[in-house]
């Protein structure tokens, strides 16, 4: 596979490897259960939390390698338009994902609100009423982003003279974000609470800018003679930001049961854990590493797995009922101990990712049958 510049591409298995670990992430926060005040649920909760700020901080490794017309003309026809024709398909077959309806009774007799879908599209991701869709506000975020890099590319610019402000700019948003975790679980009260924009746009953004930060720093670190010791930090880093997080989010569970925010992954403690969890990830070389390298030849059907495995696991929702386990678990006490909710999760987790990587690989070789070159 070539450039545009005609140079072969090289992907790194370490990051399409963080991509296979995001996408896993992204789909045990779909099927599992939600935050509780149990201490081992939560525990696993915040481990399942931090999917999606992967991806950003991955995304911004590359985000500022090309212009601004490349970059968007890649985002419309490899993410955004995907990511319409599988909501628009997620409107028309609901009926047949919950199990009301057989597919050719979708198309015969539609359901579909197509004003409404329309509507949709065009709340940039802030509007969409078909649950089964409601992951998709991703694509929408990301194609803001995309619209704002004119704004950002100055900061990875050589020689810009506000090149220098990046640091500044990634600092007062990351600050901004604490606050904004303070507020939204109750640890503080600041009148009137206006954070959804900054949430959606704002962080992301942060999360872009330390991705290019990050791929700044890598040939460096990669040379270093003391990765030893950047592991050690990375690891210490981590498991500090996730024991404070789990005791934050728990006073919050004791003080309002029902604000889980902690567990999101637009806080500022996923931030940390996610570009921690990427520099440790990165310090290693795995191009001799013949599991890691067979892991991330996923990385390339990530973006269809994250399009597909919410109807995939509502499709096995709906037809198995919500405590599904193929059977591999004596459900008759329910499943809150921690042998079975270990199992619930190895049981959910890969059988989605199975059935949505199948999926995707369909979809991505059928893509390439039809680029490819005919001699």
């Amino acid at each position: 596979m070539t450039g545009s510049d005609g140079v072969k591409k090289v992907r790194d298995p370490g990051i399409d490897f963080i991509r296979v670990i995001a996408c896993l992430i992204v789909i045990g926060t779909h099927v599992d259960v939600m935050g509780t005040g149990d201490s081992t649920k939560l525990l696993i909760r915040l481990l399942f939390s931090d999917g999606v700020t992967l991806f950003f901080v991955i995304s911004g490794f590359f985000f500022f390698k090309k212009g601004f017309k490349e970059t968007l003309k890649r985002s419309l026809t490899n993410i955004v338009l995907p990511g319409i024709v599988v909501m628009f398909l997620t409107y028309l077959f609901s009926p047949f994902i919950r199990g009301e309806k057989s597919i050719i009774q979708c198309l015969t007799y539609p359901e579909l609100d197509l004003p409404g879908f329309i509507t949709d599209v065009f709340s940039w991701g802030g509007g969409i009423r078909e649950s089964l869709a409601s992951h998709l506000w991703y694509i929408f975020t990301y194609l803001q982003l995309v619209l704002a890099y004119p704004l950002l590319k100055p900061l990875y610019t050589k020689d810009d003279r506000y090149r220098k402000y990046r640091w500044f700019i990634m600092v007062f948003i990351f600050i901004n974000q604490i606050i904004m975790d303070l507020n939204m679980t109750g640890l503080i009260s600041l009148l009137p609470v206006q954070v959804s924009p900054f949430m959606l746009y704002t962080t992301p953004a942060m999360l872009l800018m330390a991705g290019a930060e990050l791929s700044m720093m890598m040939p460096v670190l990669k040379k270093s003679t003391r990765l030893k010791e950047v592991r050690i930090g990375a690891v210490v880093v981590f498991a500090v930001t996730l024991a404070l997080r789990f005791v934050m989010q728990r006073e919050v569970f004791r003080l309002n049961s029902t604000q889980d925010f902690y567990i999101y992954w637009n806080c500022a403690f996923a931030t940390v854990e996610s570009i921690s969890f990427i520099i440790f990830v990165l310090s290693f070389d795995f191009r001799d590493n013949k599991l890691i390298q067979t892991m991330a030849r996923v990385g390339k059907y990530t973006f269809y797995i994250y399009l597909l495995h919410y109807g995939i696991y509502h499709m096995l929702f709906f037809r198995m009922g919500p405590d599904w386990s193929l059977g591999l678990i004596d459900l008759n006490n329910g499943y809150d101990t921690l042998p079975k909710e270990i199992l619930h999760i190895l049981i959910r987790v890969p059988t989605v990712f199975i059935l949505s990587l199948a999926a995707s690989a369909v979809i991505v070789r059928t893509g390439e049958f039809f680029k490819t070159p005919k001699k």
